[in-house]
């Protein structure tokens, strides 16, 4: 019986600890669903058309390029601002983001977190490209 015990226990653990793990994966790609809504400055059916467009839109403002799918199409999009909440993003786009924006902006729905595909070089003219944008948590004009 002990023979048997001592065999058993390490499979058992390992069956635990695998359930446990899975269970924690899961989690965390619930997780990673959630909403982002991006400010979209422009929308391309190329990618150099959107580098393009990025690196002329002016000398102080820089925005990464995301990839999305839609209709079964892969579009580029430039984005300069990311929230987890849409009622932020409104604010935002109305408010202290509507002296910069044309009519064509607009706020896109991503599952989760979009593909950043170009990250425009950085203003300060060290080689360091500018961040991928990461989701605020609030409206800038709340701060």
């Amino acid at each position: 019986m002990k023979k048997i015990t001592n065999r058993l226990l390490p499979v058992v653990l390992l069956i635990v600890c695998m359930a446990l793990g899975t269970t924690s994966a899961q989690a965390k790609r619930t997780r990673s669903t959630r909403n982002v809504y991006y400010i979209v400055c422009g929308s391309y059916s190329s990618l150099e058309d959107a580098i393009r467009q990025s690196e002329n839109m002016s000398e102080v403002l820089f925005y990464p390029v995301y990839k999305a799918k839609v209709n079964g199409k892969t579009v580029y999009r430039l984005c300069c601002e990311c929230y987890y909440n849409k009622a932020d993003a409104e604010k935002d786009l109305n408010g202290i983001l509507s002296g910069f924006k044309a009519d064509d902006w607009w706020i896109w729905q991503s599952k989760g977190l979009a593909k950043c595909v170009y990250q425009p070089y950085s203003p300060k003219g060290d080689g360091e490209r500018i961040p991928v944008l990461k989701p605020n948590t609030k409206a800038i004009s709340d701060d």
